[in-house]
Parts: structure tokens; C-alpha cells; sequence
């Protein structure tokens, strides 16, 4: 009788001081553990750059992207003004009495210089819709904010309480979603920020000195046409001189504003369309190394 009650005491003790089964996530398996806990990194990273990041991105890239803006219309402004000077003084005559007597044209030396006029204000305009679309995806990013990350961080809460495959699968497309997210929220206002740092240390002095030379010249051709009263008929026997000088003029005046232009197109290449394209290629192969698979 003793035996069997020292028996049972000791099973109950037994029983008593065996721990309780866990409950809630003393529950879940390392494994879940580590991919809610990736989860809620993957929450705290969004929270940051929608909270703290996108904001001063926002301010910085947008005041660059404005600035770009009224640079490139600017420009086309110049540039039309330049074309007007240059059709104009391409309708200028030398009129002549000598025999029968006629006329000259002399704009005709401005074509090259026209074409080239012409090509850049092209140029200017894919820059100016470059720049506009642009903006439209800065607004679009900073209306969006959260939502962007709402899908990714959905992939992820399911791939931690999935298992197998399809835990592999949906924690992929969450990775990759969350790199769309912060490059669709960062890349613009951030490309643009590092452009104009990138053209205000490298393309800014040169973009003034080929701005300049074109105002110059545009000031310099309108007033060649409205020089004074039209030459006596004596000072136009002679077509020749008449000729050769205003050619001078036009030479002289036009001596380095193809240059000028050619620097200008170098600017507005750069600037507005190779830098954010290389930027942006930049920004997406590393946020791919960060979230891809292999990370």
C-alpha cells in the first residue's frame, strides 16, 4: 500500500512539473519565426521611406525637376527667337543699280546655321516632354505612398504561414515587389537629385557661356536688320562691297554660335535624357541585387 502511494505521489509530481504546451508564437516554428521577422523588417523599411525618406526626396527632386522644366522652356524660347533672326536676315536682299539693275540675297550663308537651329529645337522638345513625364511620375509616386508597398507586404505575411514551394514563391514575388515599390516611390525625385548635382558641377558653365552667345547673336541679327535707312544708290553701284560687308557681318556674328549651339545640345542630351536614363538603370540593378532571389 505504501509502495503504490509513493507511486502515485510521484506521478502526480510528475505531471505537475512538466512545462504546459506553448501558446501563440512561442508556438510557431523557427522557421516562421524568421519570416515574420522579415516581415515586420520589410514594415519597418516602408514606414521609414514613406514617413521620412520619400518626403525630402519628394522636396529635393521635385524643386531639380522644376528647375529643368523652366531651364528647357528657356531654352525653346531663345532657341524660337534665334530662328525668327535667322529667317529674317534670310530674307534680307542687297538690291543693286548696275545695267538693269536686281538683287541679291544674302541670308542664304545662314541655312547650315538654320538646319542646326532647327534640329535643337527638336531636341529641345523631347527634352521638355522628358522632363514633364517626369513629373507626372513624381506625383503619381507621392500620391500613391503606401499603397505601393500594400502588395509586397501582403506576399510576405502569406509566405510566412505558407509552406513549401509555395512559401518560396509568394516570398520572391514580395522581394520583387517591395524593389518596385521603392524604385517606383524613390527612383524619380532621387534620378533627379543626382542629375542636377551631376549638371550643375559638369554642364553648368558651359550651358551660360552657349546661352549667352546665343542671346548675343539673336540681339546681334535683329539689329543688323533694322540698321538704319537703306544705303543711297550711289553706295549700291557697286553690289560687291555691299555684299562682302554685310557677309562680314553675318560671319562674324554667326562665328561661334554653332559652336555654342552644338554645346547647348550636349547640355539638354545629357542632362534631361542620358543622365535619368542611366540613373534610373542604376537605381533598378541595385534595388535587384538587394531583393532578388539570391538576397
Amino acid at each position: 500500500m505504501t509502495d503504490g502511494r509513493s507511486d502515485q505521489q510521484s506521478s502526480a509530481l510528475t505531471t505537475h512539473a512538466s512545462p504546459p504546451p506553448p501558446h501563440g508564437v512561442a508556438a510557431l516554428s523557427p522557421a516562421v519565426k524568421a519570416r515574420i521577422g522579415r516581415v515586420a523588417m520589410h514594415v519597418a523599411i516602408a514606414a521609414v521611406v514613406v514617413l521620412a525618406v520619400a518626403p525630402l526626396a519628394d522636396r529635393v527632386g521635385g524643386e531639380a525637376l522644376d528647375g529643368s522644366f523652366k531651364r528647357a522652356l528657356a531654352a525653346l524660347a531663345t532657341t524660337r527667337g534665334l530662328d525668327a533672326a535667322i529667317s529674317l536676315a534670310q530674307s534680307s536682299e542687297v538690291s543693286f543699280s548696275l545695267g538693269p539693275g536686281g538683287s541679291i540675297g544674302i541670308g542664304q550663308v545662314l541655312d547650315p546655321v538654320n538646319d542646326l537651329v532647327e534640329q535643337y529645337g527638336t531636341l529641345l522638345m523631347t527634352s521638355t516632354t522628358a522632363l514633364g513625364i517626369q513629373q507626372v511620375g513624381l506625383r503619381l509616386g507621392r500620391a500613391l505612398g503606401w499603397w505601393l508597398f500594400v502588395p509586397s507586404l501582403v506576399a510576405l505575411a502569406a509566405a510566412a504561414f505558407a509552406r513549401g514551394s509555395m512559401a518560396t514563391s509568394l516570398a520572391t514575388w514580395g522581394r520583387r515587389l517591395f524593389a518596385l515599390a521603392l524604385f517606383a516611390r524613390l527612383a524619380i525625385p532621387t534620378a533627379a537629385w543626382i542629375d542636377g548635382i551631376v549638371a550643375d558641377r559638369f554642364l553648368e558653365a558651359d550651358y551660360r557661356e552657349a546661352t549667352a552667345v546665343v542671346e548675343r547673336t539673336t540681339e546681334r541679327l535683329e539689329e543688323m536688320k533694322s540698321d538704319g535707312p537703306e544705303k543711297p544708290w550711289y553706295e549700291r553701284l557697286n553690289p560687291v562691297t555691299v555684299i562682302g560687308e554685310q557677309a562680314r557681318q553675318l560671319s562674324e556674328t554667326l562665328g561661334t554660335v554653332a559652336e555654342s549651339i552644338v554645346n547647348l545640345v550636349i547640355y539638354f542630351t545629357v542632362s534631361t535624357i542620358v543622365l535619368p536614363l542611366a540613373t534610373l538603370w542604376l537605381l533598378s540593378k541595385t534595388l535587384g541585387v538587394i531583393f532578388g532571389p539570391r538576397a
